[in-house]
């Protein structure tokens, strides 16, 4: 791969900008090598690379220094790649893959740019009337409560020149109550809310912050430069593993391969068993993404845990939700009989979590081993698979600061040394869920060729690690300024929830692009189980073979909404 010029600390320690800006679908196709040659068991093949066409406008619309529309768009590539290789497989040819640039710039804001019978998600929501049609899960932790909604925010410490994201969670009060704030404060707007917390956070450094949340079992991170988090033991940890990361697991039986089945649905996944247990964006994008492709999706959840209810406008699409509480000795059960048939298991609990509960990734290849058939088990944590984080909680949030992310925006919006500005997107979480994705389609790929049993983990902050690494680099201040100046979005400051940095950009796009107005890059279900039509963002890979394209071929439903727990033509 020809080298990539670049600036160093042009935002900071350790960040690397590009010298010339090169147009987005450019900048897709040499990411998408540089990712094939780092990625272990990838294709390096450039016929197979060059088969992938990125086609969209030159610059990209989502704001700031992150490549993350480029991002978005070569991980979808990569699965379409796989996609591909398993349709050969299947006897079916995809042709060549296509992937529209301007449509993978709004894949990131997925959940915001839902429609309801033509009515925008979040004007849908404040009408009152998805109250009335989703299942609430989120126990009101999402409601607009000034106290808890600045849980989702930055704030300076004690240490000159260095920031603080705590997050709130799905759980505000115990967040509050640890640093001896009242949930239900006098705090009647945002901004009251922000500054009574942030005199409170003031008083601790950035060290006896992350020393309380970790005694609390809290979620927070300190905003570290790029090069400060390289430089602690757990980014070095983290660092060592390749972003698509699956292996064989070689301690257990070497079960025989797996044939893809032959199905009239000429899907690459289709016949492949998926149970998803999981909660919020990343795990479900990937469940999500993997019904697009066919495969046979069933969300595991409880109505005692909370679950933001937004997401179930798009997150649930093509699968089936159901409830059990793994609490109960029946319910545990009927998932151990849903597990003994499955292919692939995703979760994102904390690390170990459901291992104590009897289904980890021990117990999982003991099913495996006893029915001959390998299993593909995937974790989705923020840490990684090791080091001493790995079972600390963790969000999107937390990521972008660890990673330095966070850090970096601040600096590209002209803030003070130090202060942390979140991205303008759920970027970790979907394109973390993508990472996932090809993980799992590439080690279904190598049980249908060697057999074995496979694990894998997608890590929220290793995804936002690659985004600040020399090899992709950063965007000029220069292209900063033209996206700004060509969409105008509304100032993003330390103080804003992931929320409302979604409506600052996505209400820009409504003024300054078409893109949301492009029907063909939407997929609309008019009978839905919310009694209202829905259109969402269409999967993003496209074959030339269109009975090979992913889609869904059920819409989204409400959390826990369907009676029967199993697979397609189950007896």
């Amino acid at each position: 791969m020809a080298s990539h010029p670049t600036k160093k600390d042009i935002y900071g320690p350790g960040t690397f900008t590009d010298v010339d800006f090169t147009p987005v679908p450019q900048e897709c196709t040499r990411i998408l090598h540089h990712l094939a040659e780092t990625t272990p068991g990838f294709t390096t093949d450039p016929a197979i690379l060059d088969n992938v066409h990125f086609h969209g406008a030159d610059y990209p619309i989502i704001p700031g220094p992150l490549k993350s529309q480029v991002f978005a768009a070569v991980l979808q590539a990569m699965a379409g790649i796989v996609g591909s290789e398993i349709s050969t497989m299947r006897g079916n040819a995809t042709g060549k893959i296509s992937i529209d640039t301007d449509q993978a710039a709004l894949y990131p804001a997925t959940p915001s740019i839902v429609t309801l019978d033509g009515k925008y998600v979040g004007e849908f929501i404040k009408s009152g009337e998805a109250s009335k049609v989703w299942t609430n899960l989120d126990r009101g932790a999402l409601d607009l409560n000034p106290m808890y909604f600045r849980t989702w925010a930055i704030y300076p410490t004690k240490d000159p020149d260095v920031w603080y994201q705590i997050m709130g969670s799905l759980n505000p009060p115990e967040l509050l109550r640890a640093f001896s704030l009242d949930p239900d404060g006098p705090a009647k707007t945002n901004d009251e809310a922000y500054q009574l917390i942030k005199a409170e956070l003031e008083k601790y450094s950035a060290r006896e912050l992350e020393m309380k949340c970790m005694e609390k079992g809290l979620s927070g991170q300190t905003c570290y430069t790029p090069k400060a988090w390289r430089e602690t033991l757990m980014g070095q940890l983290l660092g060592k593993h390749p972003l698509i990361n699956y292996k064989v697991q070689r301690q257990a039986v070497m079960t025989p391969p797996v044939p893809f089945s032959v199905t009239e649905d000429k899907r690459p996944l289709a016949g492949i068993k998926v149970i998803e247990l999981a909660r919020v964006i990343a795990a479900p994008a990937s469940g999500a993404a993997l019904a697009s492709f066919g495969a046979d999706v069933v969300r595991i959840q409880s109505h005692d845990l909370p679950d933001p209810n937004l997401l179930q406008f798009t997150l649930t699409a093509g699968k089936r939700t159901c409830a059990l509480d793994l609490t109960k000795e029946r319910h545990k059960e009927h998932l151990y009989k849903l597990m003994e048939e499955a292919d692939v298991i995703i979760q994102s609990y904390r690390q170990g979590s459901l291992a104590r509960k009897g289904f980890g990734l021990d117990d999982l290849l003991e099913i495996a081993n006893r029915r001959g058939k390998g299993i593909i088990y995937l974790d989705l944590n923020c840490y990684g698979p090791d080091g001493y984080y790995a079972e600390r909680p963790g969000w999107q949030q937390i990521a972008d600061a660890a990673s330095g992310c966070s850090y970096v925006c601040g600096k590209a919006y002209g803030f003070p040394e130090g202060t942390g500005v979140l991205p303008s997107l759920p970027i970790a979480d979907m394109c973390c869920g993508a990472v996932a994705t090809v993980s799992i389609m590439m080690a279904l790929r190598d049980r249908a060729r060697h057999g074995g049993s496979y694990y894998g983990n997608a890590s929220l902050t290793a995804t936002d690690c690659v985004q600040v690494n020399e090899d992709f680099s950063l965007y000029s201040p220069e292209v900063v300024k033209k996206i700004q100046d060509t969409h105008n979005f509304d100032p993003m400051t330390p103080d804003l929830h992931v929320l409302e940095l979604l409506s600052v950009v996505v209400s820009a796009w409504k003024n300054t692009t078409d893109v949301l107005k492009r029907n063909e890059i939407f997929t609309v279900f008019e009978n839905t189980p919310f009694g209202h039509s829905v259109r969402m963002l269409a999967p993003l890979v496209r074959y030339e073979n269109a009975e090979v394209s992913p889609k869904w071929l059920t819409s989204s439903k409400p959390y826990c909404y369907d009676e029967e727990i199993a697979f397609a033509g189950t007896t």
